[in-house]
């Protein structure tokens, strides 16, 4: 008693015996009752078992999505990337097939001049279209410095386009044969016999040709070829013009006329060649 008086008075070692006193005595209890705690362990992890499993997994949601920002970022960037490349190999592959189309019509362009030996050529390419005759009336980037001279004829290697209508120092017109003023001594190739072959009047459809003056009795059928006479000296002899689509007798029935098609197709013209004339044979 004498001891705990001293205890009480002496104030600063009442804290640490009474913290001392607690420690051995939750010692003491804890290896007396040891199956206590063991039985209240297994229910309290049971219960806390859900709410451990929900914090773990939002714990893997939060890491994950903290993983996946930086990597959403980079496919970003790598489709951006993508979509680029894919654009260039699209413009690569216009540009190919561009090319391709322009090597083939060069090479057969090259062929036509070629078999066309006995012509002086000169190649042009087609620069404008007059808009209120876009059927009838081209312009082409050579002119009288390149020798081009007005009514020289002008094809390409389907056949007849038109001839020179005038002419500057470097491009000319041409008036196409679709043209209502255009007049060409014409004939039909299996048959032989001659007509003139007329621009788009009535009654040819739009872009068709008419062929006037043809004999009454002249068999003409679907399909025949009609050719350039040479009557006249404009366009030289054998050119192809076009086809016959159909053939009715005139009103006045002395004579015929044919719907001709022509072989070139003018909405897709775009080189072609001026015959300045016949070169001479060795």
């Amino acid at each position: 008693m004498v001891f705990l008086r001293r205890l009480f008075k002496n104030r600063k070692w009442l804290i640490p015996v009474m913290f001392l006193i607690i420690s051995v005595s939750v010692v003491n209890i804890t290896l007396k009752r040891e199956y206590v705690f063991k039985s209240l362990e297994t229910p309290l992890l049971t219960a806390l078992s859900p709410v451990q499993k929900t914090l773990s997994d939002l714990g893997f949601t939060i890491r994950e999505t903290l993983n996946t920002i930086p990597q959403f970022f980079y496919l970003k960037q790598e489709n951006e990337a993508l979509k680029n490349q894919v654009a260039e190999l699209l413009q690569y592959k216009q540009n190919l097939v561009e090319y391709q189309k322009e090597n083939q019509e060069l090479r057969s362009l090259l062929g036509f001049r070629n078999r066309s030996f006995q012509y002086d050529l000169e190649a042009a390419e087609v620069i404008a279209r007059d808009p209120g005759n876009w059927f009838n009336v081209i312009t082409i980037d050579k002119g009288e410095s390149h020798g081009i001279e007005k009514d020289m004829a002008v094809i390409t290697d389907k056949g007849l386009v038109g001839y020179i209508l005038s002419t500057t120092s470097n491009t000319s017109k041409v008036m196409l044969i679709t043209d209502e003023r255009s007049s060409v001594s014409a004939m039909i190739q299996r048959t032989r016999d001659n007509g003139v072959v007329k621009g788009t009047i009535d009654p040819a459809p739009n872009g068709y040709l008419k062929m006037v003056f043809l004999p009454h009795d002249a068999n003409l059928v679907k399909g025949d070829i009609v050719i350039s006479s040479g009557l006249g000296g404009l366009i030289p002899k054998g050119i192809v013009i076009g086809e016959v689509e159909e053939a009715n007798k005139e009103s006045y029935e002395l004579m015929q006329y044919a719907i001709i098609k022509p072989s070139v197709d003018f909405l897709k013209l775009e080189r072609v060649f001026v015959i300045k004339g016949e070169k001479e044979a060795n």
